[in-house]
């Protein structure tokens, strides 16, 4: 008989590839998403996947709809996630009450885990690898607001007897990602043949492919522990530039790179690091794409769009 487990913003970019990784593994997937959701083509072919449409307002609601016990509830229904909205208040005030419903849903449905997902940039100026001990230090509304939600639904859980875990997720990169970060901005620049104009990218920072990141949420949700701090990662921790490099060096080692033409936009340089070991301990967890490998499936299809 297959396991159950419940998603929230299942027809989100982590969503949908949790949500269709999932139900490979055996799993049947209760995704809940907004009705009249543009992406919800994103799961509505998936086999072993029930579409759940209904704000989480309703919770209750919901919970009519999921069966009890499943493994596990993860939460990625999250507003105002794209760069350009992560310093707007109006987006993040939301996302608070969001959460809190969402640990009442996973209270409802009798869920053995409630799984939010955290942010390094939350940890922007802790000076150290994420962990259990990194002090928090956001740099915009968005990181202020998951640091409040952590501690939220980690009280609400505790109230209403739902298992906690919490989980930092490091840089995402994948094929079908091409919002406005510095990775997307630098592949479109080059393969127009033209310099990125960039800092001097001395930050240390880490990266992991989206195969990497559904892989170690599944091992969570398998085997992860009530109480838990994880960091999802691939572990490299390099200063950016040395990111950068490398994907001028597989479009083409000849086109020049603007690095330290601009200047930081703060005396602080942010930091985004994490620490595997705790992960690794409590589910064997070992990211398999290195960025090399990764990110040339990135390039690729990036090239087909801009014609480079």
């Amino acid at each position: 008989m297959r396991k159950t487990v419940v998603i929230t913003g299942a027809n989100g970019f982590i969503g949908s590839n949790l949500t269709r990784y999932m139900a490979t593994k055996g799993y049947t997937v209760y995704a809940v998403i907004l009705p009249d959701s543009p992406t919800r083509k994103r799961i509505e072919e998936l086999p072993f996947v029930h579409i759940i449409e209904g704000d989480l307002k309703e919770y209750d609601r919901l919970a009519e709809r999921i069966p009890k016990g499943s493994e596990a509830l993860l939460h990625f229904a999250w507003s105002g996630v794209a760069p350009e909205c992560r310093a707007s208040l109006e987006y993040q005030r939301v996302n608070l009450d969001l959460a809190l419903d969402a640990v009442r849903l996973a209270a409802a449905v009798k869920t053995k885990r409630f799984i939010f997902p955290g942010s390094t940039m939350e940890y922007a100026d802790c000076g150290e690898k994420i962990g259990r001990s990194a002090f928090p230090s956001p740099h915009n509304a968005y990181g202020a607001t998951k640091i409040a939600a952590r501690y939220f639904c980690e009280t609400l859980c505790k109230q209403l007897d739902v298992p906690y875990i919490y989980v930092v997720i490091a840089g995402i990169y994948a094929a079908d990602r091409t919002d406005n970060n510095v990775i997307c901005y630098t592949i479109t620049k080059l393969l127009n043949r033209e310099k990125p104009s960039l800092t001097k990218l001395e930050q240390l920072w880490d990266y992991v492919y989206i195969d990497d990141v559904v892989d170690a949420l599944y091992l969570v949700v398998d085997k992860g522990r009530g109480g838990a701090f994880y960091t999802i990662g691939h572990g490299d921790n390099w200063a950016l530039s040395n990111y950068i490099y490398m994907i001028r060096d597989i479009i083409d080692p000849e086109l020049p790179l603007g690095i330290g033409d601009i200047g930081y936009g703060s005396e602080k340089i942010p930091t985004s690091c994490v620490d595997l070991q705790e992960l690794y301990a409590d589910t064997g967890f070992v990211p398999k794409v290195p960025f090399e490998t990764g990110i040339k499936k990135v390039i690729e299809t990036m090239r087909e769009k801009v014609g480079g």
